[in-house]
């Protein structure tokens, strides 16, 4: 009876969890909204205020949804006002009446840009920490679409203005990691022009030259409200409106850019030759072959894995050939020299059958420490693809240290690869490592021909942009 009820409680958690994730609404836009008091706001309620749109919600400080109005924010309920957020959300449903806007209002007014890191507090609040927190409670029903940030006037000095825009990139890519979002677009606001001083402003500019995905509205014309500090209600909204045009603009752009995914194959299989790159030829996609002499446990085994001069075949092909190590050797068990060893086996192997020499490397078993990658920088490799199960940004990851996916047909490896692939959004980037297809050596890490063939149908039908390690250049910012 007790195993019973145990059964009943965990098939009511399933079912809750179920329920949880079919309410998420792809047109339930949501967006974050965070930095001090001119984006929490602090212009005067008027009647204006008081014109609501059901298609508007706000989450309230209780996490729940309501009806949005000024004050949007209450980090201050005694100072709250009109800030830029309600006219930003009405500005972009204009744009399309189809959707309905979320806001989660995490802005701290006076907060330093320094307290926006994780762990960081600030009075009785962490502003970084709770702003995930309330973002992930708003993913239960909604979809992140961007980011709004109005933060400056507390490092609005010539000390520290010069360290303001490494602080801020730094801002960006924790955020876009923590939220899985490589290229979620990022709009932030000139701190008003009448404030005593202006060291923000002209560093601030430099932001969408530094970091992808991110624009800077101007606060050119605005006014404040006597304190020479905060926009007054008028500017304030006209400040949502410029958000929303720059919002819209980046978002058209990230549209543009489609989902990329690596497909990486390991340990020179035979079924790479056979079976997978007709395949690859088939859908037109490229990819790379990190190889290999592996050790056989039997004789018998060489009927499992490639010769050199079907390796060499992949390579006029058109396919990349990297670096496995000579002989799938544990890089974190190894000396200097005996990775330097492992490697040029590789490299000698790939000259002798006129193979370019490789710039890609993978780790056996996805291990690798610091000595690995300093070698491999001194060798001349510009990357190196680990695992991790998270998608690749390369804003935030080393190329030396790529993560990856292990793609797979048994059922664990199965529903995390569709997973992986149906979570892909415009921008970001997917790396896979794939075993042989199928592994009769390795059945754990096994992919059928028939489930890795609607795999390639998946991403050729959603228009996904299928590329070698190598061709993961073009994506990064120098």
């Amino acid at each position: 009876m007790k195993r019973f009820v145990v059964h009943i409680f965990f098939l009511c958690c399933a079912l809750q969890l179920t329920a949880q994730i079919n309410t998420v609404d792809s047109n339930f836009h949501l967006y974050l909204l965070i930095g001090q008091s001119n984006m929490a706001g602090r212009g005067i309620v008027d009647e204006e205020s008081k014109q609501v749109n059901q298609q508007i919600l706000m989450l309230d400080s209780s996490n729940n949804w309501i009806v949005a109005t000024d004050p949007v924010h209450f980090d201050k309920p005694n100072v709250a006002g009109v800030g830029p957020a309600v006219s930003f959300a009405k500005t972009m449903l204009a744009e399309n009446s189809s959707i309905k806007i979320g806001l989660i209002p995490c802005a701290w007014g006076g907060s330093p840009i320094k307290v926006w890191q994780p762990g960081e507090k600030y009075f009785a609040a962490y502003p970084y920490d709770d702003a995930l927190l309330r973002v992930r409670i708003a993913l239960q029903k909604g979809v992140l679409k961007g980011i709004l940030w109005h933060q400056g006037e507390s490092d609005n000095d010539s000390a520290r203005s010069i360290v303001y825009v490494k602080k801020l990139q730094a801002l960006i890519a924790g955020l876009r990691h923590d939220l899985q979002q490589p290229s979620l677009p990022f709009v932030a606001g000139e701190i008003g022009y009448f404030n005593k001083q202006d060291f923000i402003n002209p560093v601030l500019k430099q932001l969408p030259q530094l970091v992808t995905n991110t624009a800077v509205v101007s606060a050119e014309g605005l006014t404040d409200k006597g304190d020479k500090i905060h926009f007054n209600t008028s500017s304030a909204r006209e400040l949502g409106k410029r958000y929303a045009a720059a919002m819209l603009q980046l978002q058209k752009n990230n549209t543009d850019q489609p989902p990329v995914v690596v497909l990486s194959f390991d340990d020179a299989e035979i079924s790479h030759y056979s079976i997978v790159a007709p395949l690859l030829k088939k859908y037109g996609f490229n990819a790379t072959f990190f190889v290999c002499e592996m050790p056989y446990k039997s004789p018998g085994d060489s009927v499992y894995y490639m010769k050199w001069q079907q390796i060499a075949e992949l390579h006029k092909m058109g396919f990349e050939i990297g670096n496995h190590t000579g002989h799938h050797k544990n890089m974190t068990k190894l000396n200097r020299e005996e990775m330097q060893k492992e490697i040029a086996y590789i490299e000698t192997k790939c000259h002798q059958y006129n193979i370019p020499g490789p710039i890609s490397f993978a780790y056996p078993g996805n291990r690798s420490d610091s000595l690995s990658q300093v070698v491999l920088h001194e060798m001349g490799y510009q990357f190196a693809r680990a695992g991790g199960s998270q998608y690749y940004n390369p804003e935030i990851d080393k190329q030396l240290v790529i993560p990856s996916y292990t793609m797979g047909s048994t059922e664990k490896l199965q529903e995390r690869t569709w997973n992986a692939l149906r979570h892909l959004k415009p921008g970001q980037i997917l790396v896979f490592t794939i075993h042989g297809v199928p592994d009769i050596a390795h059945p754990d890490y096994t992919t059928s021909e028939e489930v890795f063939t609607q795999f390639l149908q998946y991403m050729k039908e959603q228009q996904y942009k299928v590329i070698a390690v190598k061709d993961l250049q073009q994506y990064i910012h120098q």
